[in-house]
């Protein structure tokens, strides 16, 4: 074999390793998933197809090295792109800290965060996105103040209490952050908010004075969307979980208050409610709404090992659901590991091959045939 031949298969093999592991590897995994099940279309309309993710967490100029947030932002990029891309989802809601530091950086690199996260997470034409606030967006409670507020719903047109309504299914976006109780502006507005959407919902069924009111397509129980948790001490209460150790929650820090929990189940009377926050995926069949509600892991491996989204199908009446996980951080590694030490001993053994033939030529005309 020519050495030239040689050295072009060696580098064809490295590119194949990377290119499957950069790129080709998300698509396998997820063609494991599949939509769930499709509910039967309510007056006509079909069930909305919707994709969930949350705690994408982008690392900004303050923490983190630039090859972990190189490597991070790539990984999410390419997941992301390639579950688009496979299932085409109609609307994409992400449940909140989309950045890391958001409530950290100056005007400027809080510009700079929101451009790269277009980049990154860029949908098609027909395929709507919408970011919930979190607690990494804005602050806490405690640390939050009006221009971080404002320059995130400037940019995300979403930073209290919202609806949107598709095909007569309802979700109703909620800052976790504005639900302290205190009377704050933040909490203040944000209350105005459920009480008008609630003026909404009641009209949808009949009740109440609807002159100046919205209407709806059609109504029915509204989903609910946020980044906190609704109340429950701790993840033992969930039917599936997979946090490495179950600790004891506290309100207003890893979930809702119980008063604030149970205002939002006494104003909009939810039949479904998905969240994010603890980095870990939990199910509830029954939380303490009596409603089924599903906690999204973090979608960044730089947070899990085994990060997944949610694929929904919701119409007025039900809804499926189907966890859809991506490649673990340690299948990735390990197909680097056993690729690379293939690749060496193949290189291995056809240099030494090619060292012996070297060896074995007999005149010089030979020797420059061999290594051309």
């Amino acid at each position: 074999m020519k050495l030239k031949t040689l050295l072009l298969r060696l580098l064809l093999s490295i590119v194949s390793l990377v290119v499957f592991n950069e790129f080709v590897v998300y698509y396998v995994v997820l063609l494991k998933c599949q939509w769930p099940t499709k509910p039967v279309p309510v007056h006509g309309l079909e069930p909305v197809n919707v994709m969930l993710l949350a705690d994408t967490h982008l690392l900004g100029p303050i923490r983190g090295h630039w090859f972990d947030k190189l490597r991070r932002e790539w990984q999410m990029h390419r997941a992301f792109q390639s579950a688009v891309t496979l299932f085409q989802p109609e609307v994409v809601f992400i449940l909140g800290d989309v950045f890391d530091e958001g409530n950290w950086v100056n005007q400027k690199e809080f510009e700079n965060y929101v451009d790269r996260f277009r980049k990154l997470f860029h949908t098609p034409r027909g395929v709507a996105l919408h970011s919930i606030v979190g607690n990494h967006d804005i602050g806490f409670h405690y640390a939050t103040r009006p221009n971080l507020v404002q320059r995130f719903a400037d940019q995300f047109n979403n930073t209290g209490v919202g609806l949107i309504s598709l095909r007569g299914v309802n979700f109703v976006t909620i800052n976790s952050i504005a639900m302290e109780g205190d009377g704050c502006y933040l909490c203040e507005k944000a209350e105005k908010e459920l009480k008008a959407i609630e003026s909404i919902f009641k009209c949808g069924r009949g009740i109440g004075q609807c002159k100046d009111v919205p209407k709806l397509e059609e109504y029915s129980r509204p989903v609910l969307l946020q980044h906190f948790p609704m109340y429950r001490e701790s993840d033992k209460e969930c039917k599936e979980h997979d946090a490495p150790s179950v600790e004891l929650y506290r309100e207003r820090w890893e979930v809702l208050s119980k008063e604030s929990t149970d205002m939002i189940g006494d104003l909009l009377n939810p039949r479904l409610a998905f969240s994010g926050h603890s980095h870990h995926y939990c199910h509830m069949v029954q939380n303490r709404l009596k409603i089924e509600e599903y906690t999204l892991p973090s979608f960044s491996w730089r947070n899990k090992n085994d990060p997944s989204f949610i694929l929904a199908r919701i119409s007025l009446e039900e809804h499926t659901i189907s966890r859809c996980r991506m490649p673990e951080e340690q299948t990735i590694l390990t197909i680097y590991l056993v690729g690379g030490i293939l690749i060496l001993l193949a290189s291995t053994l056809k240099v030494g091959g090619f060292v012996s033939q070297l060896y074995r030529c007999r005149d010089r005309r030979d020797y420059k045939k061999l290594t051309k």
